[in-house]
């Protein structure tokens, strides 16, 4: 059975929406100032029993923040090795508008609040995963194409 590229289409929308209402979920839901605490606390005093409570918001910070980096990243590159492969610049600007779309959001939500710095953050780990995505691309299409001039050398020696 052979499937339509409108059939295509229809399953890479609706993979990229269902990927966009579980990150909103997560992000609205239980990635929480208090939630995230939660978590990092207790493994910031397993690896440092003598950290300050000074140590330990800090670093309950700069986890928050390197997530604001990294599950845009990680977002981007699933988007372009899935349902928006070959589209890298669509997933980039999906990237960027779900971060405004997620700040806006959560200003509304009561307990949080939305940040600028949140968004700018958001996109730099989106453009992060475009500029790996484009790398590891690039090198691909290097090695492919001296195998593919070697191949069109040889059968055209053997015409």
């Amino acid at each position: 059975m052979q499937v339509s590229s409108l059939e295509r289409k229809i399953v890479a929308v609706l993979w990229t929406l269902a990927f966009g209402v579980a990150l909103a979920t997560f992000s609205v839901g239980f990635f929480t100032h208090a939630n995230t605490f939660a978590l990092v606390e207790p493994i910031i005093r397993w690896l440092a029993p003598h950290a300050s409570v000074q140590d330990i918001s800090t670093l309950h910070i700069l986890s928050r923040n390197l997530g604001h980096f990294l599950i845009p990243a990680v977002g981007y590159l699933a988007l372009v090795l899935g349902p928006l492969r070959n589209r890298r610049y669509v997933a980039l600007i999906l990237c960027t508008v779900f971060a405004v779309l997620d700040e806006t959001l959560q200003a509304f939500t009561p307990g949080r609040n939305g940040s600028i710095y949140d968004v700018a953050l958001d996109v730099s780990g989106a453009l992060f995963g475009f500029f790996v995505w484009s790398a590891i691309s690039k090198g691909r299409r290097k090695t492919s194409y001296p195998r593919l001039a070697n191949h069109r050398k040889s059968s055209h020696l053997h015409r």
